[in-house]
């Protein structure tokens, strides 16, 4: 089979496509044919060596895959042979076939494809369970930085969806009217900062070196989703804006899914799939590009603003 691995760190050209072995399952494992494979910025991260579970080269990247199930190991029923499913891979998704445990499968409704479960994927199982953590309540002020990008699409939908009023913070007039076509009752220029008020929950996927100027943004009692590190990691400076605004008693939460157990993700990620086979919520896919040109869907991600989720096929 193919896939693509990074033999070394360094930047896009350094991955390659080679040629495998297929992988077999071992016991409570089954094997996917990957249909779709979704591309995300901790995928450059891990390219990078910047990704700590993907501390070695060598490896093939990718994080999430959806296909159809072609074996099974030992201790898995057979009748999961044929199925569509989406998994969690940890690694190894930019292939033809990858291995899973079946502890990480969902099983896909009919009307969702494998592009599409890919584009929710990660993004909006960090988005949703984030968001339910932070206990949203009907009404309340939500700020979604990078707004555009994979998981801030979810955030924009998911927020409305659970009603929540949505500022986006974007780049351009057509990626707003984008954004307000999915949920976003306001949308503000990042190259901006007018006093767009205060919020309740600011959803931020960017950091960077002005987190602490966006955490002063919270509302009391508010609370702040730290999700990813696109901008680079926020400064020590942050702390100083917890302190200056601890009155009122602001939340910093930050959230990987690594730390979420496979069954509460299971579940989650049903729900998120029903929800799309319902109309309740969409999947927005940016480019659809051949596993054999993963390095451009790698420079695409850092070169120009994407708008939702890049997705590999094989």
């Amino acid at each position: 089979m193919k896939a693509v691995i990074v033999p070394s760190f360094g930047d896009s050209h350094v991955l390659r496509v080679v040629d495998q072995a297929e992988p077999r399952p071992e016991a409570n494992q089954v094997l996917i044919k990957v249909e779709a494979a979704g591309v995300g910025y901790v995928d450059v991260m891990a390219r990078n060596g910047a990704y700590q579970p993907l501390s070695e080269p060598g490896f093939s990247p990718g994080l999430e895959a959806a296909g159809t199930v072609t074996a099974v190991g030992e201790g898995v029923p057979r009748d999961w042979v044929g199925q569509q499913v989406f998994a969690l891979t940890g690694s190894g998704a930019y292939a033809e076939s990858v291995v899973v445990d079946a502890c990480d499968i969902v099983r896909l409704p009919e009307g969702v494809s494998a592009a599409d479960a890919v584009a929710l994927g990660v993004n909006a199982l960090v988005a949703s369970i984030a968001l339910k953590r932070a206990n949203l309540m009907d009404g309340e002020r939500v700020l979604v930085r990078g707004a555009g990008g994979g998981i801030g699409v979810m955030a924009v939908q998911l927020a409305a969806l659970y009603g929540g009023v949505v500022t986006a913070i974007t780049s351009s007039p057509a990626r707003g009217i984008r954004l307000r076509n999915l949920g976003a009752a306001h949308v503000q220029d990042r190259t901006t900062d007018p006093d767009s008020g205060t919020f309740d929950i600011i959803v931020d996927p960017v950091a960077g070196q002005d987190t602490g100027r966006w955490v002063e943004k919270l509302r009391p009692n508010g609370r702040y989703l730290l999700l990813g590190a696109a901008g680079g990691a926020p400064t020590v400076d942050t702390f100083n804006s917890i302190l200056a605004t601890y009155h009122n008693s602001p939340s910093l939460h930050a959230f990987s899914l690594n730390s979420i157990d496979p069954g509460t993700v299971g579940a989650a990620a049903t729900a998120l799939f029903h929800l799309v086979a319902q109309g309740g919520l969409r999947a927005v896919i940016d480019d659809e590009v051949p596993l054999a040109e993963a390095h451009r869907a790698h420079e695409r991600l850092e070169s120009t603003p994407v708008f939702g989720k890049i997705v590999l096929r094989p």
